[in-house]
Order: C-alpha cells, then structure tokens, then sequence
C-alpha cells in the first residue's frame, strides 16, 4: 500500500510541477481564448493540460506553439511512461 501511495504522490507532484512550468511558460503555449481569461483560468487551464497528459490521455485545447513548449511536453509525458514502466516493475516483481 505504501509504494501505491508514493507512486500516486509522484504523478500528483508531477502534475504540480508541470502546471506551474505551463503557466510560467504560457506564451509557448497557444490558449484559443487566453486573452479573455483571468490568471485564476489559465492555472485552471494548464492545471488541466498538465493532468491529461500525466492520466496519458493527452487531449487538450492548449497546444504548443514553440519548440520550448514542445520540450517541456515532451519532458512530463517521458517522465509519465518512466513512472508508469517502474509501478509495473515493481507490482510484478
């Protein structure tokens, strides 16, 4: 139960760190209505951006629109398939 709830905290620190990178880097990012929204919306946005890339889904309205916007998706979703190949190692060892 404790390696469970260690790889449920990693994924949610991970979703964390990423939103807060996404918002940082926000004008890497095309937001369809970015110019209408309040800072508390674009956390939400990228709050969301950064949690259905983590679950692997990886639909979203927010797209990135430079290389360093790209980098950094790259970067979480290699981070999500290492943190999902290393659970299934050590649940079937």
């Amino acid at each position: 139960m404790r390696r469970v709830l260690k790889t449920l905290f990693v994924h949610l620190f991970c979703i964390l760190f990423f939103a807060f990178f996404y918002y940082y880097f926000s004008t890497h990012f095309n937001n369809t209505q970015h110019k209408l929204k309040t800072n508390i919306d674009l956390i939400i946005d990228f709050f969301l951006l950064s949690t259905t890339i983590q679950a692997g889904v990886g639909v979203s309205d927010i797209l990135p629109v430079s290389v360093y916007g790209k980098l950094l998706m790259i970067s979480q979703q290699l981070i999500m398939i290492s943190i999902s190949v290393i659970t299934i190692y050590i649940f079937t060892k």
